[in-house]
């Protein structure tokens, strides 16, 4: 499972990466045209915030899916190798799974009150922003749970 979640956790860096490439090439469009054509873009704001958001949840999320995110380490120092080490780390995981489905069910709350409304500029969903928090904390959860079932095989 934990493979699984790797390879989901890959694609969602990938896509993370290319959504911050977008992002810098947004953000250096807005800068060349506002002091070299003397015209600012609609999109200036928008849109690079957009992109930002999404980077940041799916990588987030992508790096929680590798196993890489939310640790330092610190767990084996302290617990050792033994039988409180796997506890301390499943107690960890289900730490992790509550608050992100906590939190993915607050997202969904929040995409409920955006309801139909649209951005200014782009004419996008207004929880085009939430459900970039709700993949990523969905993603978060997926990375723990699939730690956790590993941990029990």
């Amino acid at each position: 499972m934990a493979r699984l979640a790797a390879a989901i956790g890959s694609a969602a860096i990938g896509l993370a990466a290319l959504l911050t490439a977008l992002f810098t090439a947004a953000v250096l469009w807005t800068v060349a045209a506002r002091y070299g054509f003397g015209r600012t873009p609609v999109w200036a704001e928008e849109l690079p915030r957009l992109l930002l958001v999404w980077a940041a949840f799916l990588g987030a999320g992508g790096a929680e899916a590798r196993g890489g995110h939310l640790s330092a380490g610190l767990m084996p120092l302290i617990l050792g190798e033994g039988r409180a080490a796997r506890l301390g780390a499943a107690f960890a995981d289900i730490a992790v799974i509550v608050f992100a489905c906590l939190s993915v069910w607050a997202t969904v709350t929040f995409i409920g009150i955006a309801g139909s409304g649209t951005t200014t500029a782009l004419g996008l969903p207004a929880s085009s922003f939430y459900w970039a928090g709700a993949a990523g904390l969905g993603l978060i959860a997926f990375g723990a749970a699939a730690r956790l079932i590993d941990r029990f095989r």
